[in-house]
């Protein structure tokens, strides 16, 4: 009977714990904090990514991608480089608006493309910190964005930058 207590008691607390902690992602490079989603799994950053998240239930990722700027006018260079390479792969932009999560503000951006029935839409948020221009971009199905929204959201919103 106390060891029957005491699992029951061990697994409520792992499971507190799991549900509790949001794991966390540190980049010394960029000096970036950021945390995972919920049910978002951390994948390992590439040569452009700070971050990568895949959500567990679909093939939905989010990612950060950072780079440093000669001067603040190169960073129109860097975004609009982005978004021409979507439209010329045939994205759609559905919507552009100003937005801030958190303590972040930039510019958000939706995009859609319609393939043999499936709409995969891409979100993208963008904005300057200092030196650093950044591209957070979720990659999901329509079907998925108002699900996936309050996560690419909570990515952002999450960002804390390290001081100079």
């Amino acid at each position: 009977m106390k060891i029957a207590r005491f699992l029951l008691v061990l697994l409520i607390g792992l499971a507190l714990a799991s549900v509790a902690m949001a794991e966390s992602v540190q980049n010394e490079e960029f000096g970036v904090s950021l945390d995972a989603p919920d049910g978002w799994e951390v994948g390992s950053p590439d040569d452009k990514a700070v971050a990568n998240f895949k959500h567990r239930g679909s093939q939905s990722q989010i990612q950060v991608i950072a780079t440093r700027l000669m001067n603040p006018e190169v960073a129109d260079t860097f975004f609009s480089t982005f978004h021409r390479t979507l439209e010329e792969s045939n994205f759609e932009e559905r919507s552009r608006r100003d937005a801030s999560h958190g303590d972040v503000s930039g510019t958000e951006i939706l995009y859609a493309f319609t393939h043999s029935g499936i709409t995969l839409e891409i979100m993208v948020f963008e904005f300057t910190n200092e030196d650093t221009a950044w591209l957070v971009i979720g990659y999901m199905r329509d079907s998925e964005e108002e699900g996936h929204a309050q996560a690419f959201g909570n990515v952002i919103g999450s960002m804390s930058f390290a001081e100079n």
